[in-house]
């Protein structure tokens, strides 16, 4: 879900403070007999980076229950299940959805970019290509082995020392923020605005990648309240974010009170007032950086 962060735009309502430095917290007090860990990920960074994350690894070792964002088994299922959303309705165009200029524009771009066009993506909702074109250009500026993710590298380990696994949401929770909040129109819209300013969407990716590698979670909560040329949808950004970190601080204490969890989610979900280190802070957990 990080690679979204490159169409935020301006998100609102983060005000405090910033917890930074550090992509691993540890959770402790309240109850707790022992401390749980949270880590911000990048879905897309290589699995050698987390050599260089202080106390990542002991951490996982030392805990009872993987959580992630969702349970990443049988990744063929998963990927035919987002696919299949993603699919453009069959009373629906581009052509419906684009003025002329813009269609041409986007057919344009896209054979330019990825050595496809229209021809091919008229299948898939905008939003599909917008995820594609984002998660290629971050490739291209940060190579890495096709199909690495912390995500599923942990829960393979997990899987291997034979420790529960728990997902906080479902794949149809993240399918219904990918391609349901915001209307097809809209995503088209989404997707001309990022074709038009490559050279922001380019500055926008190296930045991330940066300010992910430095931990600078304070860096990250200011670059998404900049105005860009392409503006946020706030409906989305609330779905993407918010929304899910307010159902999953309902379920993580019962999760950390159960057994010593290594809880792994994208690094958005951890900054600003309503990301869950602050959530958790203020149910009454003590939450300290570790580096």
């Amino acid at each position: 879900m990080t690679i979204l962060f490159i169409f935020a735009g301006t998100v609102s309502g983060q005000k405090s403070a910033e917890k930074t430095g550090s992509l691993l917290w540890k959770v402790s007090g309240k109850g707790l007999e022992r401390p749980s860990y949270i880590y911000g990920t990048h879905h897309l960074f290589p699995i050698s980076f987390l050599d260089s994350v202080a106390g990542v690894k002991q951490a996982f070792a030392t805990s009872e229950q993987m959580v992630g964002e969702v349970v990443l088994h049988d990744m063929a299922a998963m990927a035919g299940s987002v696919q299949a959303a993603g699919m453009m309705p069959q009373d629906t165009t581009w052509k419906m959805l684009l003025a002329e200029d813009d269609y041409r524009f986007v057919d344009e771009q896209l054979i330019a970019f990825f050595g496809i066009g229209l021809q091919v993506f008229e299948m898939f909702k905008p939003a599909m290509a917008s995820l594609q074109y984002a998660a290629v250009l971050h490739q291209k500026k940060f190579p890495s082995n096709p199909g690495e993710s912390p995500d599923l590298w942990f829960q393979q380990q997990a899987e291997s020392r034979g420790i529960p696994i728990v997902g906080l949401e479902t794949v149809q929770d993240q399918i219904y923020v990918l391609f349901e909040v915001v209307s097809l129109k809209r995503q088209a819209e989404d997707l001309v605005c990022a074709l038009k300013n490559p050279d922001y969407m380019e500055l926008s990716t190296k930045r991330m990648i940066s300010l992910y590698r430095n931990a600078d979670l304070s860096g990250l909560s200011e670059m998404l309240k900049e105005e860009g040329p392409c503006p946020g949808n706030e409906k989305q950004m609330t779905a993407l974010n918010e929304a899910r970190n307010i159902k999953w601080l309902e379920k993580l204490p019962e999760i950390m009170a159960y057994k010593p969890s290594f809880i792994a989610v994208g690094l958005l979900h951890l900054v600003g007032d309503e990301g869950i280190l602050h959530g958790l802070e203020q149910a009454g957990y003590t939450v300290e950086a570790v580096f």
